[in-house]
């Protein structure tokens, strides 16, 4: 059973459930979030950014850090097909965040109306950290 325990965590990243605050705004998050509701945010943004991170793989190494940038990308846009497939009438930003010695993270949030983004790109040092960004 522990060999199948990371296949079943990764399969567990392409399914989602809605919550609802008192007003009715509607988050996504992973199906297996604790959640049910949320009594409201003032960054609906950071909230789902950070409810809808997983950590993929810690400690990453040199030797893996290069590695693991095509899988990064490939499972971050994967991802982002099943949200735009789950909610047609929703805009999301998916990340991939490879950090040298740290996480390997996959992230996501819905673009909300008048907030940045989760991360400002402009900002990384990519010799310790790659984020793969993509949107629809």
């Amino acid at each position: 059973m522990d060999r199948i325990k990371p296949l079943l965590f990764l399969a567990n990243i392409y399914k989602f459930k809605i919550i609802k605050d008192k007003n009715h705004i509607e988050y996504v998050v992973f199906e297996n979030s604790n959640l049910c509701s949320i009594d409201g945010t003032t960054d609906k943004t950071q909230f789902e950014a950070v409810e809808n991170h997983i950590h993929l793989l810690d400690k990453i190494r040199k030797k893996e850090y290069f590695a693991l940038f095509p899988i990064a990308q490939e499972l971050a846009k994967s991802l982002l097909s099943c949200l735009k497939e789950a909610f047609p009438d929703k805009h999301f930003c998916v990340y991939a965040t490879l950090t040298l010695k740290d996480s390997f993270i996959i992230r996501f949030h819905q673009k909300w109306p008048h907030e940045e983004p989760y991360y400002d790109l402009n900002n990384i040092d990519e010799s310790k950290e790659k984020i793969f960004f993509f949107e629809n």
